[in-house]
Parts: C-alpha cells; sequence; structure tokens
C-alpha cells in the first residue's frame, strides 16, 4: 500500500515557501533592526517631552540670577556702582578701569524677548513654519532658555537659529530672529570697603 502524498500546507494556501536558514536570517534582521529603532524612537519622545510646562509666557520683567563667586574680579573699564539693580537704584559711586571688587553674582533681565519665527518644520517641538517663539536669557556658545508653545526650555540649544545681522545657524537652519528684544545684565559685586554694589554689564 503506497503512503499518500504529504501535501505542504503553505504551497496548498499559495503562501511562498521560505527555507528554514532564510527564516533565521529574517529573524536576525528583525532583531537587529528592533535595537537600531527603539533608541531612536526613545530620543525623540524624549525630545518632545524635554521642558517643563508653563502655559504662559514668564511674566516680565523675567529674571535670571547666576552664581559668580570670584575673590578678586578686576575692572577692564570704569563703570557707575549702584545700590540695586532695579528702576528705583540710586548711584552710590564709581570705580576705575582697574579696580578690584568681589563677584557674588551675576543677574540677566528680560524686559522684552526676542521673537524668533520658525522657517523649517521642527516636529520635535511640534513646531511648523510660521510658528513664533520666545528667546529669554543667553547662557553662552548658542545656548539660551526659551519659551516654546506652552513649554520652558532652560539652556537649549539655539544653534538651529539665525540671528538678524545673518549670523547664527550655517546648516539645518530652523530658525530666525525677527525681532530683538530689550535686556540687561547686572553684576552684585562687594567692593573693598565691604559694601556691596551693582553695574551694569555693557
Amino acid at each position: 500500500m503506497k503512503r499518500p502524498k504529504r501535501i505542504n500546507k503553505g504551497k496548498q494556501l499559495g503562501l511562498p515557501i521560505v527555507p528554514v536558514n532564510n527564516k533565521a536570517k529574517i529573524l536576525r534582521v528583525l532583531i537587529i533592526l528592533q535595537l537600531l529603532l527603539v533608541p531612536l524612537l526613545t530620543a525623540n519622545l524624549g525630545a518632545q517631552d524635554h521642558g517643563n510646562p508653563m502655559p504662559t509666557p514668564p511674566v516680565l520683567p523675567a529674571t535670571s540670577e547666576e552664581n559668580w563667586t570670584v575673590k578678586r574680579f578686576k575692572l577692564d573699564h570704569p563703570t557707575s556702582i549702584y545700590d540695586t539693580w532695579t528702576a528705583k537704584r540710586s548711584k552710590i559711586g564709581d570705580l576705575a578701569r582697574g579696580a578690584i571688587v568681589s563677584g557674588l553674582l551675576k543677574l540677566s533681565i528680560v524686559y522684552k524677548p526676542d521673537i524668533v519665527t520658525i522657517t523649517a518644520p521642527m516636529p520635535q517641538f511640534g513646531l511648523n513654519v510660521g510658528d513664533t517663539i520666545l528667546r529669554y536669557t543667553y547662557q553662552g556658545e548658542g545656548f539660551a532658555d526659551f519659551w516654546i508653545k506652552g513649554r520652558w526650555y532652560k539652556e537649549l540649544d539655539g544653534s538651529f537659529l539665525t540671528e538678524q545681522d545673518g549670523n547664527g545657524c550655517s546648516h539645518n537652519c530652523s530658525g530666525k530672529v525677527t525681532q530683538l528684544g530689550q535686556k540687561e545684565q547686572w553684576s552684585r559685586v562687594r567692593l573693598q570697603d565691604g559694601r556691596d554694589a551693582w553695574f551694569r554689564n555693557y
């Protein structure tokens, strides 16, 4: 009695037959793709979640303090000194170029932030062409504080921006400063006679 001929179910259903060794290769490829794509997706989600919720822009003037502990700081230009940085300040004297003081604090005051217009989509922030964002304190080397669509970004890399004079971003540019704000930088120091004073940085 002859054995009945075995029918391949895959062939019977019209499905392509994949050899066992090819299946193993495909499985390895899928594992590698998973290892590569998961970190990228995680990074994108992290970029979207970056920043602190802030439904409305900061109340003006917005201030940002930086500890500045310097025992001996030599002034490189003459400057006037005041009892405070506020509009009600009173002048208490003048310091000559070369005067020695101790540094205590640096203060950034933003009376009006810079307005930045988005020129290319930035999906990590949910930004489209024509949207506007606000730039506050400049932290140096392209980093600054930003308010973007209801979130506050402290010391965000702003290398994607082109300044009004054309400087700044050189590639992959996504925004342009369309209106400069009004800002001041002040330093709090201790004089050699023990008094504290403020002077404006220019």
